[in-house]
Formats: structure tokens, C-alpha cells, sequence
């Protein structure tokens, strides 16, 4: 039984025979039922199953970055959906894992960060800096992730003429975090493609 949207000339949610019907960014959308499928998924299938799982686990914790740097990538996708397609098309080690240097958190036009570095500026503080371009009220978007659920970040923080901004992660001492630091316009409409800084151990 499907529930009519609207009135009749409306779109309708739920299933009527082999149709269902549903509503996405306000459109309503029929598709037909999936079929059963008998046969062994290939070889391709598996590889490409392993691949999505990957990425969903490595995205899984970081949706609220990527909803805002993966923003604009697609038209046809969300943040997320636009970042997993990247992570899969451009990041996957031989063996089906992401690789941390070649992830990204955002993308755009925007300009990439200037000189970026990471450093530890007192115990369990991690700054990170780039050169500062003066009136420039860019927004560092940044994130220290160690690649399974635990991470530190800012959605919208130092300004880029600012040229520097402190992570506190005083509650991951003698884990490895994978930094990563792009810019995101005050109005959210605009991204830099990020950068990888690498590698730092929170001492």
C-alpha cells in the first residue's frame, strides 16, 4: 500500500505492485523493485563491496566535515556521497583500505592553504599553521583523525589571515592522528581542496 503525497497529483510514498515511490530533496521518485539475484556476485563485485565498505568505515566518523567540504563536488550527490565516491576513485591502497594521504576533506576552488604545517606546542596540543593572507576571512576547516573513530576538529575555525590554529587533544596522548586542513568560506558556500599534513603522534 503506498500513501498519496499531496492528493492524487501528488507523489506517493510506499510500495504499489513492483513500484515504489518516495521522496528525495523534495522530488517525488518511483523505482522499480530490485530483483533477486541467483547468481554469484564476480569477482568485480566483491572487489567493489570491499572497496564501499572501506570507505564507509573510514567516512563514517567524519560525515560532519565532509558534509561541508564535499558540498559542491557533485550535483548529483550529497557531501557524503560525493566523498566516498572520491575516496574510492582516488585513495584505495592494493589491498582495499584508504589511504590517509590521498583522502581528502573537502574540495573546491577556493585557495589551498599556504606553507601548511602541524606541530606540538605544548603537551597534548597540536598547532597547526599556514601562511596568513591578510583580510582574508576564510575559515580553517580541520581535522585530526586516526582513522577509526576518534578525532579532533573544527568545522569552522581560525580565520586564513589568522595563520594558525590549536587543536586540543590532551585525551589522545600515544595515538597517531592524520591531519588535514582546508578552507571553507564564512557563508559555507565555498571550499579549498584540502591538504594532508601527515602523520603526528599527540605527546
Amino acid at each position: 500500500m503506498a500513501r498519496l503525497i499531496n492528493g492524487i497529483m501528488g507523489a506517493f510514498r510506499g510500495k504499489v505492485g513492483t513500484v515504489v515511490g518516495y521522496t528525495r530533496n523534495g522530488e517525488g521518485i518511483m523505482r522499480s523493485l530490485p530483483r533477486k539475484i541467483s547468481k554469484e556476485p564476480t569477482q568485480k563485485q566483491l572487489d567493489n563491496r570491499q572497496k564501499m565498505a572501506a570507505c564507509q568505515l573510514w567516512l563514517k566518523f567524519m560525515t560532519p566535515f565532509v558534509r561541508i567540504g564535499f558540498k559542491h563536488y557533485s550535483k548529483k550527490q550529497h557531501g557524503f556521497g560525493s566523498a566516498l565516491s572520491y575516496l574510492k576513485l582516488n585513495a584505495m591502497t592494493e589491498e582495499f583500505t584508504v589511504d590517509p594521504s590521498k583522502a581528502l576533506i573537502s574540495f573546491g576552488d577556493l585557495p589551498e592553504p599556504i606553507s601548511p604545517a602541524v606541530s606540538i606546542s605544548e603537551s597534548g596540543v597540536l598547532e597547526i599553521t599556514w601562511e596568513a593572507v591578510p583580510e582574508d576571512t576564510d575559515r580553517a576547516l580541520v581535522l585530526a583523525y586516526n582513522g577509526t573513530s576518534v578525532y579532533k576538529g573544527d568545522l569552522c575555525g581560525a580565520r586564513r589571515s589568522e595563520g594558525k590554529i590549536a587543536l586540543d587533544c590532551k585525551d589522545m596522548k600515544g595515538l597517531e592522528m592524520h591531519i588535514y586542513l582546508g578552507f571553507v568560506s564564512e557563508e559555507r558556500d565555498q571550499c579549498s581542496t584540502s591538504v594532508y599534513l601527515g602523520k603526528v603522534t599527540v605527546q
